[in-house]
């Protein structure tokens, strides 16, 4: 009897490390809204904590935080969301 392959194991999402880089994920008038699309895109942040960034009259939504640019971009890359790289 053949025993069955190993199926690959996907590599969990590298946690944030407490470090000074973000992402910004969008900005909104009403927190509500910021709210709503952090519960969409956490889980694949790998454990970044959200920030909720007042500024002008609207609600930054930010995540964070990142070792470096380069974890912080890849973070951006895994959201599936437009974002940009901010330090913070």
């Amino acid at each position: 009897m053949r025993g069955a392959a190993a199926k690959p194991v996907a590599k969990p999402a590298p946690r944030a490390s407490g470090g000074a880089w973000r992402i910004q994920l969008g900005a909104f008038r009403d927190r509500g809204n910021a709210t709503a699309l952090w519960q969409r895109v956490k889980g694949r942040l790998g454990g970044a904590q959200p920030s909720y960034v007042a500024a002008g009259g609207v609600i930054r939504l930010q995540a964070g935080g990142y070792a470096n640019r380069a974890e912080a971009q890849a973070a951006c890359s895994r959201s599936g969301q437009p974002c940009v790289v901010v330090a913070s």
